[in-house]
């Protein structure tokens, strides 16, 4: 299995309708300057094109894409933007298929592939023989593995410290430019609240931070707002944790980063849970829990670290705050599941009887009164 990077350059021409009919054609010749609104709107018109072509390269089966489970959906392609990420087999007519696509595609359109920034990277069953023979094919540089992705590591490996410690140079970059200067508390709280505390939210909404990492970054952080200095060290007058706490309650409200970090992928697990038409859902349902639900769902067989960082939101986050809102009860198991409003932990104190049948809330409830 090939995954192919490709990079575009715009030039794209406009069919124009008036009144409903096409009229005729015109081609930009002073191009669209930075912030131009029409900009993103031309992404988008020529994303669909290429979204359109490969889904009909794989219908027609000249294109392959990759399924990571039985009954997931076949990818053969992730856009973002002008970063385009493509999935196909080593075999000559996957690699004719895409060309002839591309091709298609820039005549069409205007624009071009920009071969120099575009890469190809193999799954670990290729063959080498088939590597060098499919490079051949596309003309494009080959990488051991894709690093990054849309700012994100590609591949996280056990050493998670490692791998996250670009989230930490980013955040003493800021700091560090910043001491240099006079600010006064105000500004501080300001600066830490709106940046610094906003730089590892993207990352933190796909994978589970290092807890040292996140106290390490917590105290860089304290340290600039006591207004410690490179080889002087102030006195904290005030643990971090206070500051953390809401302003009513006497702190600063800033964020404790673990927590943060846990909410934020416990959101991404309660979309999963709740939009199953996603194709994140529909691939990690596949994957890991195809016969039961995301809350009865195992950590599996050879999990991606993205799928146990959302599990451990789920333990932490979701499993004590959710709780059913009891209709006619068909659904919610009486010992097992969150049912009971203000009662802590939601569920039945009492343990099952051994003989006792009944299982669902529908069991309690008395449809004939």
């Amino acid at each position: 299995m090939a995954e192919l990077i490709f990079n575009c350059i715009s030039t794209v021409f406009f069919s124009v309708l008036l009144n409903g009919s096409p009229c005729q054609k015109f081609y930009p010749q002073r191009g669209l300057r930075q912030g131009d609104p029409l900009s993103s709107y031309l992404f988008i018109l020529c994303a669909e094109v290429f979204f359109g072509l490969l889904n009909k390269a794989q219908a027609e089966k000249g294109l392959h894409g990759i399924q990571i489970a039985k009954g997931a959906p076949k990818i053969n392609h992730l856009f973002f933007t002008d970063d385009s990420l493509i999935f196909c087999r080593d075999s000559f007519q996957d690699s004719q298929t895409i060309q002839e696509i591309l091709n298609t595609y820039q005549s069409a359109s205007g624009q071009l592939i920009n071969l120099d920034k575009s890469e190809i990277s193999f799954s670990r069953n290729v063959p080498d023989d088939r590597k060098i023979l499919f490079q051949g094919w596309m003309q494009i540089k080959v990488v051991e593995c894709h690093s990054k992705f849309l700012g994100l590591p590609a591949f996280v490996g056990r050493s998670k410290k490692q791998f996250f410690n670009f989230v930490q140079d980013r955040v003493w970059k800021k700091l560090k430019g910043w001491k240099e200067k006079f600010i006064s508390i105000a500004g501080r709280e300001v600066l830490i609240k709106s940046v610094v505390q906003a730089i590892p939210t993207y990352v933190m909404s796909c994978f589970l931070l290092p807890m040292d990492l996140c106290e390490h970054i917590e105290s860089m952080i304290s340290k600039f707002w006591w207004g410690s200095k490179q080889g002087e060290r102030k006195i904290h007058w005030i643990k971090w944790e206070t500051l953390c706490k809401e302003k009513k309650k006497d702190g600063i409200d800033f964020r404790t980063f673990h927590e943060f970090n846990l909410a934020m992928l416990s959101k991404q697990g309660w979309r999963i849970m709740h939009n199953d038409y996603l194709l994140i859902s529909q691939c990690l349902k596949s994957r890991y829990f195809s016969r039961s639900n995301f809350l009865k769902a195992s950590t599996g067989y050879c999990p991606s670290y993205t799928w146990r960082s959302i599990l451990q939101a789920r333990v932490d986050i979701i499993e004590k705050a959710d709780i059913w809102r009891v209709g006619d009860g068909c659904l919610i198991n009486v010992w097992e599941d969150n049912w009971i409003p203000y009662q802590n932990g939601h569920k039945i104190w009492s343990p099952k009887l051994p003989n006792c049948d009944i299982m669902f809330v529908s069991d309690l409830i008395h449809h004939d009164i």
